[in-house]
């Protein structure tokens, strides 16, 4: 076994890719040689996020396309398949919440969420998965959340679908671990992105969130990648149906 990471001439669909986790995911791929291929409706945000992937030895391929929308999503694969005839590996990382009490969420809101953060995933991975089932052969990681094991108050869509996202995780890591398809979830805590930005403007929902952290600090998007990396690499051959809790221990807290 090669135990250096390197996805030289390795081909990676990162959705999300704008900003925030996603971005620091292909910059990450990028600098070990990867082909990778940005996608999220933001197109000139995607752009932005090639060039500093090629800046690190990488190459880039933008493709601007809502994957709430699910005929937009085999576009994604067939534009792939086009450039590059294969897919190695597939990040899931697209996101969005909207923080609400449970009692004004309006059926607006839930479909927003569910639609992007579990239903395009399940068919991301679906698209994907049919091409890596031909090769007999990839890695799948999705982007889970602390919201898939303990509350977040105000955020039940969110942590409904992240929840939704690990579950799936676990079924598709067993139907698919005979093709050697290896299917994987990283669970971020809070990370100081778009994402919670207001959030994180009231100082005692910081407050909360630093106290409950055994780290004592909001983690950064730079820190989610290793673990993005290794779940993508011949060295997690024989990981699959595994949430990486990338937290700063608030998951390992007690009482």
């Amino acid at each position: 076994m090669n135990f250096q990471l390197d996805f030289s001439d390795k081909v990676v669909i990162v959705t999300g890719a704008s900003r925030g986790i996603g971005k620091s995911i292909a910059l990450g791929f990028g600098s070990l040689g990867a082909n990778v291929v940005l996608v999220s409706r933001n197109k000139e945000q995607l752009e932005e996020t090639a060039v500093l992937v090629r800046d690190r030895g990488g190459k880039a391929l933008v493709i601007p396309a809502d994957l709430s929308d699910l005929g937009q999503i085999q576009k994604v694969v067939d534009t792939v398949k086009q450039n590059f005839a294969k897919i190695d590996v597939l990040v899931n990382n697209s996101g969005v919440t909207r923080r609400k009490p449970a009692e004004e969420v309006t059926e607006e809101d839930w479909n927003l969420i569910m639609d992007l953060n579990q239903k395009s995933y399940f068919f991301m991975c679906q698209a994907v998965g049919k091409e890596m089932i031909k090769q007999g052969h990839g890695k799948i990681v999705n982007m889970a959340s602390i919201g898939g094991f303990v509350a977040i108050t105000n955020s039940s869509p969110y942590t409904s679908s992240k929840g939704a996202v690990v579950q799936m995780t676990k079924v598709l890591a067993c139907e698919w671990a005979k093709y050697n398809i290896q299917v994987n979830a990283i669970g971020p805590g809070y990370i100081a992105t778009e994402l919670i930005a207001n959030a994180v403007k009231n100082e005692e929902f910081l407050n909360r969130i630093v106290t409950r952290t055994p780290s004592k600090r909001l983690g950064n998007p730079d820190e989610i990648v290793g673990g993005v990396l290794y779940l993508s690499s011949d060295l997690a051959n024989y990981v699959t149906g595994h949430t990486l809790m990338i937290d700063g221990g608030l998951t390992a807290l007690g009482v």
